[in-house]
């Protein structure tokens, strides 16, 4: 597999935004490396999503432009290669954010949806056909939608009936749910909580309350308060004012960026990380219902112009770390300003980004991917608010022994595709003690979005039961799989399909 040198300078010293690199992570500098930045470098860029469009077994990814163009990297065994525009994806024109992989139509392939940015231009749905090519079915299948300025789109199958529906977010409108009916969509609960005018940025969907369906937090702009809408069998109520998450004293500068959601303290309950205009906050799930904003105990409370965040365990101890985007200066002039939150356990986070320079290079958004299959989770950003920008690639080279100290899940439906976003994947050990949680993906960062392996880091190398949990709409069911020695998965996943019935 063939990789370029780090690159040879790094970038100015730390802003004022990053705190001092405290004493006890003195020994946090981690080895990535940048993977071709002359082939990623490339100004202006804004959102990026990461799949295996072509089913070849590696992770490729996409990246939008304000150029309008899409750029689609196929993954040859580690090299990228550029193919948008070969595959019919757009070289020019209106631009957009929020890129999301997901099969709408149940062909095996992954298609791309391209929300736009600005409310004159119409969202994009590129049918993948075979991996051959893209074809924009936008029209055909009712997902134009129109006079939307688009950050985030998240595929859920809300109803349970084995299909994606997709819930589109408005920076300057209603919100949007559609219902995927045999590859056309319909709007469905206009002007329910879920679709009110929000300035919503930032969406995750996820099963908080543990009742067997998915839930939805709203991060929102402009002043305007936060939202948790608890599901309740199709009907939603806002339950953030009840329980103190909806952030109501704000000024028009200030809201939420986005949402990351991660059990980064391993007791079984997902948790939801805030970027904010403003202090960043993390609700931390207590298992009944509620969330208590952990952030100020845990040192993670700044303040610092946030946009994007990930969770992932970089360094294979078992507990995730946390990078956020973020950007500071004068219009045309930002720079990065960004944070890698190293998760110490009751100790809380310290911001590591001084001992990494060479990854405090983004500005939206942000993904942990394994893009290498090495089991050392790779960190990819984009960097499109100055003249000197990119989508860049950072490879995690760590020792190939640490590496290997990880597992990765792949969860596909009874049908063999790949698993509804929501679905929830946990670690247990040979006492039955939890040791991690995982949330397969529905999106939540600023513009990022990705169809991957779930990874796990691992503290030692003794067996794990893997338990998935689907989330039906209906109820909670869950398969067990006990005796999971993760040394003989160490350079493929761990592959699960749901039993039918």
């Amino acid at each position: 597999m063939k990789y370029l040198p780090p690159l040879l300078a790094v970038l100015a010293a730390a802003s004022p935004f990053i705190p001092a690199l405290a004493a006890s992570a003195q020994d946090a500098a981690h080895p990535f490396v940048s993977v071709q930045p002359d082939l990623f470098g490339e100004a202006g860029s804004l959102s990026n999503a990461w799949a295996d469009f072509d089913n070849d077994g590696d992770l490729d990814f996409a990246v939008s432009l304000k150029s309008g163009a899409i750029r689609l990297y196929r993954n040859d065994g580690g090299q990228f290669t550029s193919v948008g525009e070969a595959l019919g994806l757009p070289a020019s024109g209106p631009e957009f954010r929020g890129l999301s992989w997901g099969d709408y139509d149940g062909d095996g392939w992954l298609d791309l949806l391209a929300g736009a940015t600005m409310p004159d231009s119409l969202t994009a749905l590129f049918h993948n056909n075979g991996g051959k090519g893209f074809t924009n079915v936008a029209a055909e299948a009712g997902l134009t939608v129109p006079g939307r300025s688009s950050r985030q789109n998240n595929w859920v199958d809300l109803d349970g009936d084995g299909d994606l529906d997709l819930y589109a977010t408005d920076r300057i409108g209603k919100n949007r749910l559609y219902r995927n009916d045999g590859g056309r969509f319909a709007q469905i609960l206009a002007d329910a909580p879920p679709t009110l005018f929000r300035s919503t940025v930032g969406a995750c969907w996820f099963d908080y309350d543990e009742d067997g369906d998915l839930d939805l937090y709203l991060a929102n702009q402009s002043g305007k308060a936060d939202a948790l809408l608890r599901n309740d069998g199709g009907a939603f109520t806002d339950a953030a004012p009840a329980l103190g998450m909806d952030q109501p004293v704000r000024d028009k500068t200030e809201g939420g960026v986005g949402c990351a959601v991660g059990d980064y303290d391993n007791d079984g309950h997902l948790d939801i990380f805030v970027p904010n205009y403003g202090h960043n906050v993390l609700w931390h799930n207590d298992g009944n219902g509620r969330f208590t904003n952990t952030a100020p105990a845990l040192g993670l409370a700044v303040e610092n112009h946030a946009v994007g965040a990930s969770w992932g365990d970089y360094d294979n101890d078992g507990r995730l770390d946390l990078f956020v985007t973020s950007y500071h200066g004068p219009r045309g002039e930002q720079v990065p300003a960004d944070a890698l939150f190293h998760n110490e356990g009751k100790k809380g986070f310290v911001n590591v980004i001084a001992a990494n320079p060479l990854v405090n290079n983004g500005d939206h958004g942000v993904e942990w991917v394994d893009f290498d299959g090495d089991g050392a989770i790779d960190l990819n950003m984009t960097h499109g608010y100055s003249a000197v920008g990119g989508h860049f690639l950072f490879r995690n080279a760590m020792a190939p022994g640490d590496a290997h100290r990880s597992l990765h899940v792949l969860v596909r439906g009874a049908d063999g595709r790949q698993a509804p976003p929501g679905t929830e994947i946990r670690l247990y050990d040979k006492k039955g003690r939890i040791l991690a949680t995982r949330l397969v993906s529905t999106g939540g960062g600023y513009g990022a979005q990705s169809v991957t392996p779930v990874h796990f880091g691992l503290a030692t190398m003794k067996p794990v039961t893997v338990e998935v949990t689907w989330i039906t709409g209906t109820g909670r069911i869950s398969q067990r799989f006990p005796n999971v020695d993760p040394r003989e998965w160490a350079d493929r996943s761990f592959v699960v399909t749901r039993t039918p019935g």
